[in-house]
């Protein structure tokens, strides 16, 4: 029998995506203020923010099991809670060494949290049909775009630290509101002592050998965002000179581009497979991208006007080039593998965590070395990269 989704589990689920959105990113657009706090120059800043990934390995080695075993309730609130508290002190934080705890504690949050809210997607997408993961994904870059603006509007008026504060406690309360709404629909732990025994910290490490294909082509995909999440505001206000308030209007284009095609794709997927719009858009994305911030680099000495729309157009094509790859491959991903969508999401973020560390320390050098717009080539020829991937699909046999 196919399960029937009602309105409530669905706008609680939305939700549950969009408070994550909105938390996640709020620092994103006030990068250059904690940079400053941290007295630090790019290469430095880079590393720290790569250390994060310490706690995103902690994350995906165990919460796939937890979310299994003990279900995704408690893990959702346990992992919003490490989430919301580090992003909250940070604007605090003016040594390196706090940062870099708080970083690792936010990356096993945040992480868990991202683990234990797919599991639920992912099970009850299976269980009603239903193709809703990119539709959540909107609803979390819904939230990026929210608090984007939000920070436009407040930066010139509102310190960083109530800023951020006041947020987060809001977004923890509605969280708990949400996971509280979603309780009768939310995945129970697994009775099965069996299929406990199944699930161990090696099956997490089973993609590092059995599925790196994907993961491969994932990371690929998803460079772009990750970069344009910590570099964009730092690209705009260093490289062209605009000011802290405009700094942030290229990554609001950038959401907008993202939120267009997330919110849109299931359309395309009527016309053609995912495969198809992969191939294209990675294509298309990758190179508008690389092409229009070159474009701003060598304007940045002539002409503002000139440097900043071309800044604005390559971060909107990278994000709507790159806008659905995270969900349709976390989708593929899950149906190439026997392990419960938790532990999918684990294997496949485990791998991601690694390889974007090593991604992320060499965007950081060379953006040290020479300026961030030549680093973010290196997302931008990965998602062009992306495009000559022939092996993708969800009917595959695991490579």
């Amino acid at each position: 029998m196919t399960l029937i989704v009602t309105a409530r589990e669905r706008k609680s689920q939305m939700l549950l995506f969009f408070y994550f959105g909105v938390a996640i990113l709020c620092l994103a657009t006030r990068t250059p203020e904690i940079k400053h706090n941290l007295n630090v120059d790019n290469g430095t800043y880079g590393v720290l923010i790569s250390l994060g990934a310490i706690g995103a390995v902690g994350a995906f080695m165990f919460v796939g099991q937890l979310t299994h075993r003990i279900g995704v309730g408690p893990v959702l609130i346990v992992s919003a809670t490490l989430m919301f508290g580090p992003i909250a002190v940070m604007p605090h934080i003016h040594r390196a060494v706090l940062y870099v705890i708080a970083n690792i504690v936010l990356g096993a949050g945040f992480n868990g949290y991202n683990i234990a809210v797919h599991d639920q997607a992912l099970k009850r997408q299976l269980l009603s049909g239903e193709k809703s993961l990119p539709r959540f994904h909107g609803a979390w870059s819904l939230g990026t775009l929210l608090t984007t603006i939000l920070s436009i509007a407040i930066t010139s008026h509102v310190s960083l630290a109530w800023h951020v504060d006041l947020l987060m406690g809001v977004l923890w309360i509605g969280t708990m509101v949400a996971i509280f709404r979603m309780r009768p629909f939310l995945i129970k732990g697994s009775t099965d002592s069996s299929e406990n025994a199944v699930l161990k910290v090696k099956d997490t490490l089973a993609m590092l050998t059995s599925d790196r294909y994907v993961a491969i082509a994932y990371v690929c995909g998803v460079m772009v965002e990750f970069s344009t999440n910590d570099w964009v505001t730092l690209s705009s206000h260093q490289e062209i000179r605009a000011s802290t308030t405009l700094s942030i209007v290229p990554y609001l284009i950038f959401m907008v581009g993202m939120i267009i095609g997330r919110l849109g794709i299931h359309r395309l997927l009527l016309i053609k497979p995912d495969t198809y719009w992969i191939r294209i858009s990675a294509r298309v994305g990758g190179s508008g991208f690389v092409i229009f911030l070159l474009l701003a680099k060598y304007f940045s000495g002539h002409s503002f006007e000139l440097a900043f729309t071309c800044e604005i157009l390559g971060f909107f094509i990278g994000g709507l080039g790159g806008s659905f790859f995270s969900g349709i491959l976390t989708q593929i991903a899950s149906q190439r593998s026997s392990f419960p969508g938790g532990v999918v999401v684990a294997q496949l973020g485990l791998v991601i965590a690694f390889l974007t560390f090593l991604v992320k320390l060499v965007i950081s050098w060379v953006a040290q070395t020479t300026s961030i717009t030549y680093g973010l080539m290196i997302p931008g020829a990965l998602m062009i990269a992306l495009s000559f991937f022939k092996k993708l699909g969800p009917v595959q046999a695991r490579v």
